[in-house]
């Protein structure tokens, strides 16, 4: 009893082996006796394409060639016949006979002389500018004290200019009378007088005008 059941637990998968390995080969021996299937004939078809057409070729254009131009005909110019010169023919008694008519001088055309022209008036004297009228109400420089204690005297001359409505513009020293003290006296005085301005017809003139001052002890 132990021992069939230790062979059939050994030998069945040795069993099993065997079987597989016939049945396969069974299988091989089928197949190798069975037929080839009979393949069907294969069938060519063949299509006949119709010709390709060929290219229109244009047949060459035959250039008719261009009859020339008739040229004009030219024709000599007809030459003038010179005519035979023309005599003078013999007065007839019958014609009237006129006198030569005498060209009449022309009246002689007086020219009108250029009267010349005036001579341009002088222009008006100008008159100077003046400080003296009794208007003006210009006050006399002041003396200094120191200078009459020292007897400094002489005369200032001033160059002012003047403009149109008599009133000083500008004021410098032109000559000096030797002390300084009088020249600054006059400097300061002269510069706010007002003045009858210089005159030219009735217009008023702007002009530089020389003014001396005048210091001395005895006045």
């Amino acid at each position: 009893m132990r021992l069939n059941t230790i062979f059939n637990r050994s030998t069945a998968p040795l069993v099993l082996v065997c079987c597989a390995h016939a049945a396969a080969l069974g299988a091989l021996a089928l197949g190798m006796t069975r037929p080839e299937p009979i393949k069907p004939p294969q069938v060519i078809t063949a299509v006949v394409l119709p010709p390709e057409p060929l290219p229109i070729v244009a047949p060459p254009s035959e250039e008719k060639p261009v009859p020339p131009k008739p040229q004009p005909v030219q024709r000599p110019k007809p030459q003038p016949v010179p005519l035979p010169p023309i005599k003078n023919a013999p007065p007839s008694p019958n014609a009237i006979s006129t006198p030569p008519v005498e060209p009449v001088p022309p009246a002689p055309v007086e020219v009108a002389k250029a009267e010349p022209a005036p001579p341009p008036a002088p222009p008006a004297p100008v008159s100077p500018p003046r400080s003296d009228a009794a208007h003006l109400n210009n006050p006399a420089p002041v003396y200094p004290g120191l200078s009459r204690k020292l007897g400094e005297e002489g005369v200032v001359l001033l160059s002012v200019y003047i403009l149109a409505d008599g009133s000083v513009g500008e004021i410098k020293l032109k000559q000096s009378s030797g002390f300084g003290r009088l020249d600054d006296s006059a400097l300061s005085a002269v510069k706010r007088w007002k003045f009858v301005p210089a005159r030219q017809g009735d217009k008023t003139l702007a002009v530089w005008h020389t003014q001396p001052v005048k210091f001395s002890l005895e006045s």
